[in-house]
């Protein structure tokens, strides 16, 4: 057995780099020499891996399985190849060590069996402590990089600044309502997410306000062109700037909302035409987090292919048009 260990900060908070790293597709985009990944479902999915030392190179079929999911602290998984007598292990850990810095540490294991294993096991070694160092520098640097690039394009912080230069004045925010118990602070958290989705429908970014934390952010999942992390002012930012892409606005109509606590989920269908005269009628299901009555994060999931194909023209067309600041 081949075991390898590797710890790195990440100046990031805890909660943001869970966001990220549940997600075990974006797992495998971090992966050195992974070519492909097939999500099969919340805890199983197949990678392509192009792996080797000195001579020898192999391209196989990794099983992986998440065995616990521990956020945002750990993560335990074990993987096997397929046609391949090695099987194996490892662990992500997350620790706190202030409100934007986190220590990550990776651990990994491999084992061969039967005759092939000395190859593997030769493979491995040099191979493993390479692998865990890359993937924990990978994500670092992929969570580092979101506010500038990386994970979103680049004419969202364009768009957010250009937006941020005209407006004047801000609607103030909220103070912290009085916690009357759990089914109360459930009710209105559910209020200030419909308050949030009718202003996003209205492509509203000043009566969306008032329902945002001050360090809100939503991602994006998937892999579209659309994904990623978006922070406050971008958030307020891209509702407004809707209002060009969408002059209909998105027109939600709620399929159904949970609220329980600090989470409130709602499925909503949009109903909205873009200024080229397209039908944009997306399905949403939206994750909120809430923190002391507004919300702190959004999960977003939505069809990829269908904004990519419809919104994302109209888009790069806006990019050519905001004044580079």
């Amino acid at each position: 057995m081949i075991e390898a260990e590797h710890t790195t900060g990440i100046a990031v908070p805890i909660a943001e780099v869970w966001a990220y790293v549940q997600d075990i597709g974006k797992w495998a985009l971090l992966f050195p020499g992974c070519r492909s990944c097939e999500v099969i479902d919340a805890n199983d999915s197949r990678w392509l891996i192009k792996v080797g030392a000195g001579g020898l190179v192999k391209t196989v079929n990794v099983l992986v399985h998440v065995d616990r999911w521990a956020g945002p602290e750990q993560v335990d998984f074990t993987f096997r190849l397929e046609g391949e007598p090695v099987q194996g292990g490892g662990r992500y850990l997350a620790e706190k060590r202030g409100a934007r810095d986190t220590a990550i540490t990776m651990k990994v294991r491999v084992e061969g069996s039967g005759p092939m294993a000395p190859m593997w096991e030769a493979v491995s070694k040099p191979l493993l402590p390479q692998i865990a160092k890359a993937f924990a520098g990978k994500l670092k640097a992929e969570l580092e990089a979101v506010p500038v690039a990386a994970t979103r394009p680049s004419w969202w912080r364009r768009l957010r600044d250009w937006l941020k230069k005209r407006r004047t004045a801000r609607t103030p925010q909220p103070t912290s309502p009085a916690n009357g118990g759990s089914g109360a602070m459930s009710e209105k958290n559910k209020q200030t997410v419909l308050t949030f989705i009718d202003a996003m429908g209205r492509s509203d970014g000043a009566a969306a306000i008032p329902c945002l934390d001050p360090e809100a952010f939503t991602l994006a999942k998937g892999f579209g062109k659309f994904a990623g992390v978006r922070r406050y002012e971008t958030i307020v930012g891209t509702i407004d700037a809707f209002k060009q892409l969408l002059p209909t606005g998105l027109r939600p109509t709620i399929q159904s909302v949970t609220a329980e606590g600090e989470r409130v989920v709602v499925e909503f269908e949009g109903n909205a035409e873009t200024l080229d005269g397209q039908p944009y009628c997306n399905q949403y299901c939206m994750v909120f987090t809430m923190r002391d009555g507004r919300i702190r994060q959004v999960n977003e999931y939505f069809c990829t292919i269908l904004a990519d194909r419809v919104l994302w023209p109209l888009v790069e067309r806006m990019q050519n048009e905001i004044p580079a600041s």
